[in-house]
């Protein structure tokens, strides 16, 4: 499956602003991880404001490991983007989409726990994401540290 992300927040409170629409879906939560990890990426000084906003109960060893990995290797979140390579240096596409997959262990929606998988353009597999359902229902993205290990290098 695809999901289609509609626009790129500038700031924490655009940020803010779009996860309640986009957390009704567990598709959604997981591009809230992505767009809040490559917002941290681009701005270290707010990379703790959006991991929260992304996930209120997200740990401080999570939020070490986004910003030392994403502040060496700030290309990293635009891989998971499709049309982005390491041959045209991880550039956004002009349409901003991810590609989602599961499999018969993914769990479901009614279970309120499903493992994706992301499509990276810098790696040979797919990574893993895992979503949580709140008691409220929403979505949000419970583990996601494969998301910032390496890729390959941009050219």
């Amino acid at each position: 499956m695809k999901y289609l992300i509609h626009k790129l927040p500038i700031s924490l409170e655009d940020f803010s602003a779009m996860l309640p629409e986009m957390n009704e879906k567990p598709e959604g939560a997981v591009a809230t991880c992505v767009l809040a990890l490559g917002m941290a990426a681009l701005n270290d000084s707010i990379a703790s404001d959006v991991l929260h906003a992304m996930n209120a109960e997200i740990s401080l060893g999570s939020i070490v490991l986004a910003k030392s990995q994403l502040r060496s290797k700030p290309y990293l979140i635009r891989s998971y983007f499709n049309g982005s390579t390491p041959e045209n240096g991880y550039s956004l596409p002009e349409k901003l989409e991810i590609k989602l997959t599961t499999n018969k262990y993914s769990g479901s929606e009614d279970q309120g726990k499903i493992k994706f998988f992301i499509a990276c353009s810098g790696a040979d597999s797919p990574r893993p994401v895992t979503v949580k359902k709140r008691s409220d229902g929403t979505w949000y993205a419970h583990e996601w540290s494969s998301l910032v290990v390496g890729i390959r290098s941009p050219v």
